[in-house]
């Protein structure tokens, strides 16, 4: 999300850095998805790639308006200056931008979901769930993409520029600075939002409402099943592939940005 594009090339950016990372990872995200729901995995490449249509568009749509929304808030912090932000700031931003996009974000989800679970194509799932059972999940996405946004917009940054200004001997390039940054991001949105994303998988894995009931009725199914751990299923997964995420949207965004949208960055020091 940045200061220097509209909202509309905020939304080209985001659409475009969301769907490249998710081809490249949609394997991690359906073994994350698998363990959550005590499914066994599988590397068939039929059953990794399932769902990844409507999670792309997913993902893109998601990406897109967090850059959208967290830019036009940047610009409403800032007055439209451009300027570093503190880190309240920057988190502030990003913790507001992934919470809105899930107004979009969890029904795609619930839709990639059952079709990785039951095999049915997009249009059928799609046309299953056309009832208020479309919300369903959407309070524990709405926590996890808040904080998610942090991990990967808000923090990179901060970290990447406090290894660049501190240690500039090792740190003598961006891309050795976004290492650690991804990993720190990384670190923060998958194990705060992990709970919250294990509640919400659950929920829209089970949309019969077999095992799992509301979000209070599913946290209290999971404790009992085994305790704290039963929210941490499919967290190695997770962690390894928002490290991946972290390192990759954020080099996007700073790529992209540029090449798309030369006019943009031209008075840029």
């Amino acid at each position: 999300m940045s200061q220097e594009l509209s909202e509309l090339e905020n939304a080209m950016l985001g659409m475009t850095a969301g769907v490249i990372e998710v081809a490249c990872l949609q394997p991690l995200n359906y073994w994350k998805n698998a363990a959550q729901q005590g499914l066994p995995l599988s590397l068939n490449p039929r059953h990794l790639y399932r769902g990844l249509g409507p999670n792309c568009v997913n993902m893109g749509s998601c990406t897109m308006l967090q850059f959208v929304f967290g830019g036009k808030i940047k610009s409403l912090i800032t007055g439209g200056v451009t300027r570093d932000l503190s880190i309240a700031e920057e988190m502030g931003a990003g913790l507001a931008a992934g919470g809105l996009s899930a107004l979009v974000g969890s029904p795609l989800e619930l839709v990639m979901i059952q079709q990785q679970r039951k095999g049915n194509n997009i249009l059928a799932t799609a046309g299953s769930l056309l009832n208020p059972s479309i919300g369903r999940g959407f309070v524990g996405c709405a926590v996890r993409e808040g904080l998610w946004t942090v991990g990967y917009l808000s923090i990179p940054p901060i970290v990447r520029n406090f290894m660049r200004t501190n240690m500039p001997d090792t740190f003598d390039s961006d891309d050795k600075a976004r290492v650690p940054a991804a990993l720190t991001g990384a670190l923060f949105a998958c194990y705060l939002t992990q709970p919250f994303d294990t509640v919400k998988t659950c929920m829209q894995g089970d949309i019969e409402r077999k095992t799992y009931g509301s979000f209070s009725q599913t946290f209290s199914a999971l404790k009992g099943q085994s305790g704290i751990r039963a929210f941490y299923r499919g967290a190695t997964f997770r962690y390894g592939r928002m490290v991946c995420a972290v390192f990759l949207l954020d080099k996007l965004r700073m790529v992209l940005g540029p090449i798309m949208f030369p006019d943009a960055f031209k008075n840029k020091s």
